[in-house]
């Protein structure tokens, strides 16, 4: 048995240091209820260090219209004072208080990829200083389509746009970071365009998502969605700090940080009862079996 490796350069996928991110998470749930406190964190210390710099601040918009139940006491991230409240509002009240930042909510679902662009459109404003990353913790694919729709129309209205999508079973799951170059881009003289390259996102990798077949969350009896949808507390986390570490890398990282230049990898897939995982880099013939 010969061991065979493959000794092509990994890519660093630049994160635009400049640019302010708007991070637009769509799901406060399962995954979303931890993810975000970790998330909002690490925008408050490092705004701290941007307004020294003179840069745009990075910014946080949680989107949710379920509200907490008793049920969710038990394996999502709220405790009893937060039942029969708005999962986004509890999140953006709590840890926007605890981490002195603003952080806005939308106690609706996506029901239209027009609907993700305008928030976007609006979030991200007319100076094209900041870019948008949006977060799927969602737990249906009709939402992740409309997601992936809302991508493609905004691309062209930035320099590019990020996509962080975290998805699981019981005790397994994936989470993706793909990034779309914008119309924009040759525009910006100052970057150099080869450290902006395409990497697939959640339904490129998985495309049998396109095909939506489930239900939205306005479509779900409260019986529907609790046996549809079983969670597991350590995969949730998983998923979580997975999408955490994507997250604080699309914050700090910098071409000129030798340390941490940018993105090397676009994507995790784990087992939290095997204890593994397995890391997708950024090699051209690794995202050419997923994106043309």
């Amino acid at each position: 048995m010969s061991l065979q490796l493959n000794l092509e350069p990994t890519l660093i996928l630049n994160t635009a240091y400049n640019f302010g991110k708007v991070f637009i998470v769509v799901g406060a749930g399962g995954t979303g209820g931890y993810f975000i406190p970790n998330l909002a964190r690490q925008i408050a210390i490092t705004n701290g260090l941007r307004k020294i710099e003179g840069l745009p601040e990075h910014k946080l918009i949680i989107i949710d219209q379920d509200e907490v139940s008793l049920s969710n006491l038990n394996r999502q991230n709220f405790i009893e004072k937060d039942l029969d409240k708005n999962k986004a509002e509890v999140l953006a009240s709590r840890y926007g208080v605890a981490f002195s930042t603003n952080i806005e909510y939308l106690d609706q679902y996506i029901t239209s990829p027009e609907m993700l662009v305008n928030i976007a459109a609006s979030s991200c404003g007319n100076n094209y200083d900041h870019l948008p990353v949006i977060v799927d913790c969602v737990d249906n694919n009709k939402t992740r389509v409309f997601i992936h729709e809302a991508i493609e129309q905004m691309a062209h209205k930035f320099v590019g746009v990020y996509s962080l999508s975290s998805g699981n079973e019981f005790l397994n799951g994936q989470v993706v970071c793909g990034f779309k170059p914008g119309g924009l881009l040759g525009r910006r003289d100052y970057y150099n365009t080869r450290d902006f390259f395409r990497t697939p996102n959640v339904a490129e990798m998985f495309p049998e998502i396109l095909e939506g077949g489930d239900k939205l969350p306005t479509e779900l009896s409260c019986d529907e969605a609790a046996v549809s949808h079983p969670q597991n507390i350590m995969t949730n986390i998983t998923a979580a700090n997975h999408l955490f570490n994507f997250a604080n890398i699309l914050l700090t990282a910098s071409l000129d940080n030798d340390d941490m230049p940018g993105l090397s990898y676009f994507a995790v897939t784990f087992d939290t009862q095997k204890g593994t995982y397995r890391t997708f880099l950024n090699k051209e013939s690794v995202i050419k079996q997923y994106v043309g």
